[in-house]
């Protein structure tokens, strides 16, 4: 029972809870449950890379970092609670509101499709060989209580754990940080728990994308959710492609990266630009980068390259070259001077990883 209770509370309240302390903030999303819960996930994310990364080279415990991380969740989770608290019935008209405006046999339709995909994980198990590093990583963590100290394959102490790429997109770390917070073993939270909420979380972002595109047109959001849902069961032409890796090795960074953190930076660019971005926007943007270098080095580049192009892409389709003189260059330029603002985690990250040697000289 204390493990069903620890697991509802990780992996569904305080994420939510999360989320809408941040939307709180925004005029138009406060009430957005499901944008709430991936925002929730994005924080968890930023919040492990920003605490696990300076731990792991000034050599702290796995327990110190756990006790850390999780006061945080603990504190913003109820602080949150409190402030949203006297908007229950608020937020409870909103959900009601959006279930009327769902096509029943749509969403009926949508919904199954993604329980045959989590389902396929629970009831089935794949063997990835990449688990030697990620799992036995998360393992290790919890039964050493040390950060990339010793190799998971090998138990010494000189090993992959000490590369650089590893130790700055330190992902295994969060399934240590849950298999220690319900006392489930590393293997069972990356195969079985993880993606009971990581692979719905990938399609509450396309989503809420189509959400977008089609001004809120529900029938075309579920018909497009369906059409994706088919693309990603029958998207095993690669062993490398974001379909596969969302079916076979969610619980992985690269994987996450690829699903939910790029789509992501589509989502918040989209959203940021229908508000004509503000303040909250760019702490979205700011917490994801982060939570993209969480998941993997490559993050480190691939977050902010998205980041940069999606608005990039979004400001010239506001052009109308038959009157130049309806565009707004200097609002243009301030969005794309905050996005790369956001990007800053990622810059320093990246710096780190090429001059990090250089920069260990000048304290020596």
């Amino acid at each position: 029972m204390f493990r069903i209770l620890m697991l509802i509370l990780m992996l569904f309240i305080m994420p939510e809870l999360l989320g809408l302390l941040i939307l709180r903030f925004t005029r138009k999303e406060k009430n957005n449950i499901i944008l709430a819960f991936v925002i929730g996930y994005l924080m968890e994310f930023a919040i492990g890379q920003i605490l696990t990364v300076p731990m792991i080279f000034y050599d702290v415990s796995f327990m110190n970092l756990f006790k850390v991380y999780m006061t945080i969740i603990i504190v913003l989770s109820a602080i949150s609670l409190v402030i949203n608290s006297l908007r229950v019935k608020e937020l409870f008209i909103s959900i009601i509101d959006y279930i009327k405006k769902v096509p029943k046999l749509l969403s009926l339709a949508t919904i199954i499709l993604i329980i045959l995909q989590v389902y396929a994980f629970i009831g089935y198990a794949h063997i990835d060989d990449d688990d030697a590093f990620y799992v036995a990583t998360a393992t290790t963590s919890v039964q050493t209580n040390t950060l990339f100290k010793y190799s998971a394959t090998t138990g010494s102490e000189s090993g992959e754990q000490n590369i650089l790429r590893y130790r700055l997109g330190p992902f295994p770390i969060y399934s240590a940080i849950l298999a220690q917070a319900t006392s489930i073993h590393p293997a069972t939270i990356s195969h079985v728990i993880m993606p009971i909420t990581l692979v719905p979380i990938t399609y509450m972002i396309y989503g809420l994308i189509a959400d977008s595109v089609f001004k809120k047109d529900k029938k075309n959001t579920f018909l497009f959710l369906i059409i994706l849902n088919v693309l990603f069961i029958w998207g095993n032409y690669s062993v490398r492609n974001n379909f596969t890796f969302l079916l076979f090795r969610i619980w992985q960074g690269k994987a996450i990266l690829a699903n939910i953190i790029i789509p992501a930076i589509w989502l918040l660019v989209i959203k940021a630009e229908e508000n004509e971005f503000k303040l909250i926007d760019f702490i979205l943007l700011l917490i994801l980068n982060f939570a993209g270098c969480f998941t993997t080095t490559m993050g480190i580049a691939l977050a902010p390259i998205t980041t940069m192009l999606t608005i990039f892409i979004l400001e010239i389709s506001k052009i109308n070259f038959k009157n130049l003189k309806e565009f707004k260059i200097f609002k243009s330029i301030k969005n794309l001077s905050l996005c790369l603002i956001s990007c800053l985690p990622s810059i320093v990250y990246g710096l780190i990883y090429f001059f990090y040697f250089d920069i260990i000289k000048l304290f020596i």
